[in-house]
């Protein structure tokens, strides 16, 4: 059975944006597109359509006398980044708050765990990390909400921002905000979130006045 031209860029698609956002495409980097063809084992047709995909949901930008380089984002789309999850995070919390299944609050404190005794493993807390925030928003019981979320691209950007206080700081937080979540106490729960989030947007806003 022959695999389609579409289907071969729809996998050529999820392939580097996967690379994108596990930094095996560093941001800022410029994509060789003959090298990552033979990479991925496919032709530079679906991988152009590939990456135009990407570039529609700005993971990539084509930069003219440049060619095509993997999106950077500068301090102040990251602050409008937090501005967005502020505002989405906090209602996705609160909904999961009143909504989730015990089963999925203890799966959102499962992912915790590992990192509460000895040294954190970096890489593996910011994978726990992002999980735990797509956790909220998935399972919050608001399709549309989710949809947001996908349709603006804000996990995959989350990701590809990283962590941006260090995990000693923001673990002792998400505990406490699943522990508010555990009591289905909404009010606390979304002010918690709230004040993790806006906590790491601060911290860039200072960086951005500091070098103005």
């Amino acid at each position: 059975m022959r695999i389609t031209a579409d289907e071969l860029s729809k996998q050529a698609y999820k392939k580097v944006k996967k690379m994108i956002v596990s930094k095996k495409l560093l941001p800022g980097q410029k994509i060789v597109q003959e090298q990552l063809a033979d990479k991925l084992g496919i032709s530079r047709t679906p991988l152009r359509s590939a990456l135009q995909m990407l570039e529609a949901e700005s993971l990539i930008k084509s930069i003219p006398r440049r060619g095509v380089i993997v999106r950077e984002f500068s301090d102040t789309e990251i602050i409008e980044i937090y501005d967005c999850r502020i505002a989405l995070e906090s209602t996705a919390t609160r909904l999961f708050t009143q909504r989730a299944a015990q089963s999925e609050i203890d799966r959102l404190r499962s992912l915790l765990l590992p990192f509460e005794r000895g040294k954190i493993d970096t890489r593996a807390y910011q994978r726990a990390d992002s999980e735990f925030h797509n956790s909220l928003i998935k399972y919050c019981g608001n399709e549309f909400l989710y949809n947001l979320f996908q349709k603006g691209n804000l996990l995959v950007c989350i990701d590809m921002i990283g962590l941006v206080r260090p995990p000693q700081e923001t673990l002792e937080e998400h505990l406490d905000i699943v522990s508010a979540i555990r009591y289905r106490d909404a009010d606390l729960a979304e002010n918690l979130i709230k004040d993790h989030l806006d906590k790491s947007k601060q911290l860039i806003r200072k960086k951005l006045e500091h070098e103005g």
